[in-house]
């Protein structure tokens, strides 16, 4: 018991931050994405750090693995099961967002790219009544059903009614994320 102790408490953090010093490139730290990093280093997983699609063998894992954890989710929210929820949402982004961040070269895109579509999310949203009305009438004849917004704060959101699925906005913007990778 004493061994085990002093392994996790004095051997294990040593060995953690000599294998990080050693096997991870000095970079900016990116949540999420850092600490999967440092797994990979200390497990002899890939991080890699320029773009690439590697062979189907190592995305796939990455692939089934987020597809195990969206069922857990599932399995969690179906039996009311709140810590496992939270276990499943903090699973799903480990393995998504950094094991497919470090397996792709991705690490240095993912903060600047999630900025950009959260900024291209955001331009959803009608900035007045106007904008939101001829919204409505163009997103009704796309999609061959109705739609309606609301006043939501200071903005006027469209939805589709059957499912409240926000709209996009005549002046929505899609997300410019090739500007990312070719810096």
């Amino acid at each position: 018991m004493r061994l085990f102790k002093a392994y996790k408490n004095k051997i294990l953090p040593f060995l953690a931050k000599k294998a990080v010093k050693e096997d991870i490139p000095e970079q900016t730290y990116v949540p999420f994405v850092s600490e999967v990093e440092e797994f990979n280093a200390i497990m002899g997983k890939p991080n890699n750090y320029d773009p690439v699609i590697p062979e189907e063998k190592e995305w796939m894992f990455v692939y089934n693995f987020i597809l195990e954890e969206l069922e857990e989710y599932k399995h969690a929210c179906e039996t009311g099961n709140i810590v496992e929820v939270l276990d499943a949402l903090c699973d799903i982004t480990y393995v998504s967002l950094g094991n497919g961040a470090m397996l792709h070269g991705l690490k240095d895109k993912v903060w600047p790219a999630y900025q950009e579509v959260q900024a291209s999310n955001l331009s959803k949203a009608c900035t007045s009544e106007e904008e939101a009305q001829e919204t409505v009438r163009v997103r009704s004849a796309e999609q061959k059903e109705p739609c309606h917004y609301e006043q939501v704060g200071k903005y006027f959101i469209v939805y589709r009614t059957r499912d409240r699925k926000v709209m996009k906005n005549i002046n929505y913007f899609r997300p410019n994320l090739t500007q990312f990778l070719n810096k």
